[in-house]
């Protein structure tokens, strides 16, 4: 399989800033913009007859993690194979299944957007959109215990780790189009 690297996807656990910085990024390269949490919503509603999800943490709460996880693949799966590059914002645990690794490391320049346990809290209280608990723990633990467990994953696919805490989504979408920017003039010779 030929390598077809048009997508640029940002990975990080949730709340390190993949939706906002992937929108501005996208208007920097006129690129289209998906968020893989509302484009698995789409889906899920689209298939679920009467019940009307409003977020991923809905379809993740009323399905449990095996059905939504399985949903996660099929909605990143078609996401790659789109013939035109688009800016992708990953939900958090898209990295947990191999196939999944595989595709972004195959299909995307992968961004891998970073921050501290206490930083992604600090956010996490701040944010009016529903997050479930995956542990059933307190979100500051939940988020160190997944930045342990997932931070290996992050680090597989990336192609470069940028640290946010210190940048706006603004200064971060600025700093990515830069590198990948920089990056595409090295590989084509300057």
């Amino acid at each position: 399989m030929t390598r077809t690297r048009r997508h640029v996807a940002l990975v990080g656990l949730r709340c390190s800033g993949k939706s906002s910085v992937g929108r501005e990024l996208a208007q920097l390269l006129h690129a289209p913009f998906v968020d893989l949490d509302d484009e698995l919503t789409r889906v899920a509603n689209s298939t679920a007859g009467s019940a009307r999800f409003a977020s991923a943490g809905d379809v993740l709460a009323q399905w449990g993690e095996t059905t939504f996880r399985s949903l996660e693949s099929q909605v990143l799966r078609e996401v790659l194979e789109a013939r035109e590059g688009r800016v992708l914002a990953t939900g958090g645990g898209a990295v947990l299944a191999p196939a999944n690794r595989a595709q972004l490391a195959l299909r995307a320049r992968c961004i891998w957007l970073r921050a501290g346990p206490a930083e992604l809290a600090r956010r996490l209280r701040a944010d009016p959109t529903p997050r479930p608990s995956l542990t059933g723990r307190d979100p500051g633990d939940e988020l160190v215990e997944l930045a342990r467990a997932r931070g290996p994953l992050y680090a597989e696919v990336a192609d470069w780790t940028l640290e946010t805490a210190a940048h706006t989504p603004t200064e971060l979408a600025r700093l990515v189009f830069e590198h990948l920017v920089e990056d595409k003039s090295s590989r084509d010779g300057g």
